[in-house]
């Protein structure tokens, strides 16, 4: 029997110390674990935070170039002679797009990629009148039976008094109570607003499936649209898109501006680019004269500046506007966030 105790007390000693080299084992990958993580995690902050400084530098240069366009360019034996056409065309209401550093960053792995770009590329929402809308949602696959409900609930929206249009939507409306606020009445400060709008959804404003498994996709709008400027379209920089969204503009105009403004060469970046005046548009892609009221050439009161700062795998991205006076440059709008 002695024999026996001693036997079950030396297994169980045994087990015991089993279990605890186990035990010391799964604590001490675990340990492990937390370091490796700990470490990726901390090493993943700092790249996060070097291409958030990188996009930032990116921004900085774009105000110094934007500064520089303001005024007389007097160094371009420092800067070079790139850099001087894009200034000039900058200051002639032209988009600047792919700039990346022309010094070295010192022995950083980082950079940095910029486009500045006249925000009166794009269509201003609390000057388009209910042609310009239908124009742009039909640009858009926008399903023609939604229009007037959409842009009845904007003016609603925008006007300054609580009566309601035919198909819009004031503060007593369902959607408003459900949703727990009021119309403004005034008119829109910020893009990111319109998903405030009665209708104005997600897939409306930024792409996305048809309402049927049939129908076209919705292409979005947000991206030809501004809050900024008075009104007029820079047609030196606008796109295809927002140039379709003028009802007084055809597609054989729209090839002859987008042909016109690279200058005589054809090619982009050059000395030629852009045109001079709104009459210099009409006559060379015969448009009628009114729409003199509605484009602009050199308008680059508000400039739009996105920069994606890199640092070895990560990503950070800057969307910024800038209101420019002379050789002040002042930040109206900055968002920054994580890119794939």
């Amino acid at each position: 029997m002695k024999g026996s105790c001693v036997k079950t007390k030396a297994g169980s000693a045994l087990i015991i110390a089993l279990w605890t080299i186990v035990l010391l084992s799964l604590l001490i990958s675990s340990l492990a674990f937390n370091m490796h993580l700990e470490s990726r995690l901390t090493s993943f902050h700092r790249k996060r935070l070097q291409a958030k400084e990188m996009a930032r530098n990116g921004i900085q240069w774009g105000k110094f170039v934007l500064v520089k366009s303001a005024s007389a360019f007097s160094d371009e034996e420092t800067y070079g002679e790139e850099f001087r056409i894009k200034v000039e065309n900058l200051r002639k209401g032209l988009s600047l797009t792919g700039l990346t550093p022309i010094f070295p960053l010192g022995e950083t792995e980082g950079t940095f990629k910029l486009d500045i770009i006249p925000e009166q590329g794009r269509r201003n929402v609390n000057f388009m009148e209910r042609l310009d809308w239908e124009e742009m949602f039909d640009r858009s696959g926008v399903p023609e039976e939604d229009w007037d409900s959409l842009i009845d609930a904007f003016l609603d929206w925008t006007d300054k008094n609580d009566l309601h249009r035919l198909n819009g939507a004031e503060s007593d409306d369902e959607f408003y109570e459900e949703a727990g606020y009021e119309v403004k009445n005034g008119p829109v400060s910020f893009l990111d607003e319109l998903a405030l709008i009665k209708g104005f959804s997600e897939r409306l404003l930024y792409g996305g499936p048809g309402e049927e498994e049939d129908d076209p996709p919705y292409r979005g709008i947000a991206n030809l649209l501004t809050t900024f400027g008075n009104g007029k379209v820079n047609v030196n920089t606008a796109s295809m898109a927002v140039l379709m969204t003028l009802p007084e503009i055809d597609e054989f105009a729209i090839g002859d501006i987008l042909e016109g403004r690279l200058g005589i060469d054809g090619a982009p970046g050059t000395e030629d680019d852009g045109f001079d005046s709104v009459q210099q548009v009409i006559a060379y892609a015969g448009l009628p004269s009114g729409i003199s009221s509605r484009i602009t050439v050199k308008e680059r009161r508000y400039i739009r500046m996105v920069s994606i700062g890199e640092y070895q795998d990560v990503r950070m991205g800057i969307w910024s506007i800038f209101l420019v006076n002379g050789r002040d440059v002042i930040p109206v709008f900055w968002r920054e966030e994580q890119m794939p």
